[in-house]
């Protein structure tokens, strides 16, 4: 199992040696070109570059990289962020892309962690997404009220889903008859093997 852990991070760290480097020096998720990427592995990262249309509608609980690089690709961005120092320094950068996104709206919400409206605020947005991101607080809460603002072919992305408290989240996604797909590996300027999984209604 050790072996098998160091050969796919050497693996993927040589394939993307140069994002990799850049990420971990400037201290923001991108690739070797300087694109931003989303801190999630380098497998789940390709998915989504082939995965992603411009009809597409996301949903992220929590902002940053991740919002430039869908705003590139879809057709419109939906975020919520808790802190707002690092609001104003994605903002910034969202200002500073080519069409200075137009396409995202990024809501303010401080008291997120004792908010009941934080958890609710997809579902009670009365908008249906194709992708919903929880990478953020709150994430089992987040789970179990995603599947009402999700459009029907549509997929729930969980970050760092290898940690054991969110167990619970795959047994819940489970017992709701959603299928799952794990993208196992490094992310942008970290070397921990970690997880990122796909969660989609089955058919």
């Amino acid at each position: 199992m050790v072996s098998t852990t160091k050969s796919l991070t050497r693996q993927q760290f040589e394939a993307n040696k140069a994002g990799w480097t850049r990420s971990f020096f400037e201290g923001i998720s991108q690739d070797g070109d300087g694109n931003y990427v989303p801190w999630m592995t380098y497998p789940a990262i390709e998915f989504l570059q082939n995965y992603l249309q411009n009809s597409h509608e996301v949903f992220e609980f929590g902002c940053g990289a991740s919002t430039l690089f869908f705003c590139a690709r879809v057709k419109k961005v939906v975020g919520l962020e808790t802190n707002e120092k690092w609001l104003s320094i994605v903002n910034s950068m969202l200002q500073a892309s080519p069409n200075k996104a137009s396409n995202v709206e990024i809501n303010l919400m401080a008291d997120g962690l004792t908010n009941p409206n934080y958890e609710n605020f997809a579902k009670n947005s009365g908008q249906k997404f194709d992708l919903i991101i929880i990478d953020s607080l709150k994430r089992f809460d987040c789970a179990k009220n995603v599947i009402a603002a999700l459009k029907e072919d549509g997929m729930v992305i969980l970050d760092d889903s290898e940690r054991k408290n969110y167990r619970k989240i795959f047994e819940f996604f489970a017992a709701n008859n959603f299928t799952q797909t794990d993208f196992v590996g490094i992310a942008p300027g970290q070397l921990r093997i970690k997880n990122t999984t796909f969660f989609k209604k089955a058919v």
